[in-house]
């Protein structure tokens, strides 16, 4: 699986149809030192971000009732068993899930912790990986129509008929005597997001005081000068597990530093050249675009890095790349019900983010 990070607003007033749902899962932190229970205006940050984006994001994504998927040809039969991984966001340990279904329709599941990153890393996202087992019964020369079976009724389903394609698994499998192909693709299930809890690159984990000091939490002020905006990070890292510069589909639409989206380009005047950053996983740095709660231009959420002092809320590019992606958005700003926050133009130190 694939991740990128942020290193070192706003909030939806709910009044549209219900969006999708990006659920937050703290059961690894809870496992790990419990800091989202500890330090629950960081959980309300990450609600927040999480509420937005499922807000902006519309309902597109189907539902995964089953984890196996069989075609059949005659009395032949051939099987796909998925499983999806993720990392551990508290350990960095790789979990594997052989059951994950049922999956409910429109809902993503981020898995959240703390954990050391290293240099001025802020944050690190991530969609899911995924495996498969094969199973084969019958006979050889039916293989090859019973294996195209199994092929279509996953790629019915996997994908999510919405949003990007997250990977693809390609290859060749032998029934006694009988080699035949298949490719399935699978979509937008899961993924993780950590934050960084070592500040000073010492290698250990800080103390609540001295996260205090680096992280401002509050989701409904300002930012403190010097401090850096957990909301903000919250949500560049969940658009990054949504896809954003981390998915096939990203990079079937990314050519270096140009965008081949259609959407995105409309909003750049019908160009895609420098949409995208120089790393190859973010909207261009500085790329500026009208926030969705007043219009007023800002820094896509997506660009590589952000200011201390200052939060960051989706902008229209930012919904632009994800439509490109094959997300459905809301269509407008005025549609949305946001609620503006404040930016605090003081002690503004840029950091990087991944």
């Amino acid at each position: 699986m694939q991740q990128l990070a942020l290193t070192t607003a706003f909030v939806f007033c709910t009044g549209l149809a219900r969006g999708i749902i990006v659920q937050v899962d703290y059961s690894y932190d809870a496992a790990n030192g419990n800091f989202f229970g500890q330090v629950p205006a960081a959980k309300a940050a990450v609600d927040a971000a999480a509420a937005d984006l499922s807000a902006a994001i519309l309902p597109s994504l189907g539902a995964i009732n089953t984890d196996t998927f069989t075609g059949t040809s005659g009395v032949t039969s051939a099987t796909f068993n998925w499983s999806i991984s993720f990392d551990n966001p508290s350990t960095g340990a790789s979990v594997t899930l052989d059951n994950f279904t049922p999956v409910p329709a429109d809902t993503i599941t981020l898995h959240v912790g703390m954990r050391p990153l290293t240099s001025n890393t802020l944050g690190r996202g991530g969609p899911e990986g995924a495996g498969i087992q094969l199973g084969f019964s019958g006979l050889p020369t039916q293989f090859p129509a019973a294996l195209d079976n199994a092929e279509a009724a996953s790629n019915a389903v996997m994908p999510r008929g919405g949003g990007p394609v997250i990977g693809s698994i390609n290859g060749q499998a032998t029934f006694v005597t009988t080699t035949s192909s298949y490719s399935v693709q699978y979509g937008a299930i899961a993924g993780s997001l950590v934050f960084d809890n070592d500040t000073d690159n010492n290698g250990t984990a800080d103390s609540l005081t001295q996260l205090a000091s680096f992280w401002h939490y509050d989701p409904t002020t300002a930012v403190a000068a010097g401090k850096n905006d957990f909301y903000s990070v919250a949500l560049h890292e969940m658009i990054h597990a949504l896809g954003l510069g981390t998915s096939e589909t990203w990079n079937d639409l990314q050519d270096a530093t140009t965008w081949l989206g259609s959407n995105a380009k409309a909003l750049n005047g019908g160009s895609g050249l420098n949409l995208v950053s120089t790393d190859g996983g973010h909207i261009a740095e500085g790329l500026m675009s009208p926030r969705l709660s007043d219009g007023i231009t800002q820094e896509a959420a997506m660009d590589p890095s952000i200011l201390t002092g200052t939060r960051k809320s989706l902008t229209q590019m930012d919904l632009a790349f994800l439509r490109d992606l094959g997300y459905v958005t809301v269509p407008e700003p005025s549609a949305i019900g946001l609620c503006a926050m404040a930016l605090l133009g003081l002690g503004f130190f840029r950091r990087r983010r991944r």
